[in-house]
């Protein structure tokens, strides 16, 4: 397991980096994908409950919600322990989308490039989406952004992550300000930069996590 997350690998530089070259990302989780869950245990992963708690008042019994960039799935395995939701699962790693199949948790998992818009999701089909730990590998985060508007009804939420040393760099305050202005939705929460992977030495102090909830108008 080693060489997946070691500071010599250099595709996990490139990754740290913030990659959008989406081959190297479904190539280097599709290799991850079995130790996966193992190393971010180790690396004390909290963001999908932090994620889950931030959504889950905005939540009812049965609301169907898409996971945007699901992996393995530990974001619905995080929302399936605070209520009965249907989950829908969407990642370019097969591998991954093997593992939360296995793990159970998801009405239905869909293998698809999320760098490639529109989803395929029809209009208005969840009460909410969510995208956590997955936009430091999009090239135009906010097309995406846009795209989950369109598949969250009005009044839904959507919430998302993005790493603190990325987010002026690509501009996430002027992406939701954007979006305000367009009437796709309206800011309702953004966290201060929170611990993204204290286990991880290469992540523990530089590298935080900021999370976004809005909710679409």
């Amino acid at each position: 397991m080693r060489r997946h997350h070691g500071s010599e690998n250099s595709t996990l530089t490139s990754l740290r980096e913030g990659t959008t070259d989406s081959r190297a990302v479904e190539s280097y989780y599709d290799d991850w994908a079995e130790a996966y869950d193992e190393a971010l245990v180790e690396w004390q992963y909290q963001a999908p409950g932090d994620a889950r708690d931030l959504l889950a008042p905005h939540l009812n019994d049965g609301a169907r919600i898409l996971d945007v960039g699901c992996g393995t799935g530990l974001m619905a395995q995080a929302l399936n322990e605070r209520g009965d939701f249907a989950v829908d699962g969407i990642d370019i790693s097969a591998a991954s989308l093997h593992v939360a199949n296995r793990r159970g948790g998801y009405a239905r998992l869909m293998h698809h490039d999320l760098q490639d818009i529109p989803l395929p999701v029809k209009d208005s089909a969840y009460d909410a989406a969510a995208s956590v730990g997955v936009l430091t590998y999009i090239d135009d985060a906010e097309a995406l952004l846009r795209d989950l508007c369109r598949c969250v009804r009005q009044g839904g939420a959507i919430t998302f992550t993005q790493r603190s040393d990325l987010w002026d760099k690509r501009g996430f305050a002027e992406t939701i300000a954007r979006l305000e202005r367009d009437g796709l939705w309206s800011r309702h929460h953004v966290t201060p930069p929170r611990q993204y992977l204290p286990g991880n030495a290469d992540f523990a102090e530089e590298i935080k996590v900021i999370h976004t909830l809005c909710l679409v108008r």
